[in-house]
């Protein structure tokens, strides 16, 4: 599969007085799953809307193989879109691709191939209403799918999914790059795709606050050690020659050291013949570093 990249380029998208994006850039590469992540409101579906033709940006570009969506031919053959879909609730599954397949320039037996493909063959002639939002969700991949598409460009996949249904999805999306595939994934949790995704693009307000590869954003959890010892002066010795410019006491008997770990600290208080009660280490969890990124306005 050689699958093109997708990129945005100092994309603004304004809706009157109020910029849902703003000067945003990034780029989700082939072979990759790209997770697209902010909190509700941060400008992703309005992103996403862009790249596939649904809405004309303000400024800036979003472009699919260096091409805007509509300079794409047979684009539907070329790029898969899942938004969040309304389907009549008394067609059947195969009814509703049926539907869709002269627009993506497929047979009824690409239908069953994509039904097959997201576990619903079984359902396939159920009534959309009576499926559940994970059952949904299925659906419009497999609505996505019809094409054969070298990209997919996804809006909240993951969300009404239960856990099989997450782990299925994660495996499929990595299949997908691992063969060639193009990836972008949004999502508002990023507990819901940290398993799936190779690399992350974080905005909040419309705006990048940061890009990076997945095990990038790892490394930006910090990690402390809290020390615990009834010796309130040999624990204040203790700091002072070993990490003064790193800890902190926190009470007459406890200490905080940052970036430091419980196995370095602890063979330094066995050094010194440091009485210790304590010693625990913690570190930042990445929905921690998430949360950071989102709500402080710095970009990393």
């Amino acid at each position: 599969m050689d699958a093109p990249d997708i990129e945005v380029r100092g994309l603004t998208k304004t809706f009157g007085s109020v910029a849902a994006v703003n000067d945003l850039t990034f780029t989700a590469r082939a072979g990759r799953v790209t997770g697209f992540l902010g909190p509700n409101g941060a400008g992703k579906s309005t992103t996403l809307r862009a790249l596939v033709g649904l809405i004309s940006p303000t400024a800036g570009e979003a472009l699919i193989g260096g091409k805007p969506y509509d300079g794409i031919a047979h684009a539907p053959q070329r790029v898969g879109a899942q938004f969040e879909a309304a389907f009549h609730p008394g067609r059947s599954a195969r009814g509703h691709l049926l539907t869709y397949a002269p627009l993506a320039g497929v047979t009824a037996q690409r239908c069953d191939e994509v039904l097959a493909m997201v576990g619903l063959t079984e359902a396939a002639g159920r009534r959309v209403g009576g499926y559940s939002m994970g059952m949904r969700q299925r659906l419009g991949l497999a609505t996505a799918l019809l094409g054969d598409p070298q990209v997919l460009i996804l809006d909240e996949s993951a969300n009404g999914l239960d856990p099989a249904g997450v782990h299925w999805l994660r495996g499929f999306l990595r299949n997908f790059a691992a063969e060639g595939g193009t990836v972008l994934l949004s999502s508002h949790l990023l507990s819901e795709v940290e398993l799936t995704v190779d690399d992350v693009v974080i905005v909040a307000k419309g705006e990048l606050r940061h890009s990076s590869s997945m095990e990038d954003l790892r490394n930006l959890t910090s990690s402390r050690v809290e020390v615990r010892s009834p010796r309130q002066e040999a624990l204040e010795s203790f700091i002072a020659s070993r990490y003064l410019d790193s800890a902190t006491l926190t009470s007459p008997t406890t200490a905080r050291i940052d970036g430091a770990s419980a196995q370095e600290v602890g063979a330094a208080a066995f050094a010194d013949g440091l009485e210790l009660h304590g010693l625990e280490q913690q570190t930042d969890s990445l929905e921690t570093v998430f949360m950071r990124l989102t709500t402080e306005g710095a970009s990393a």
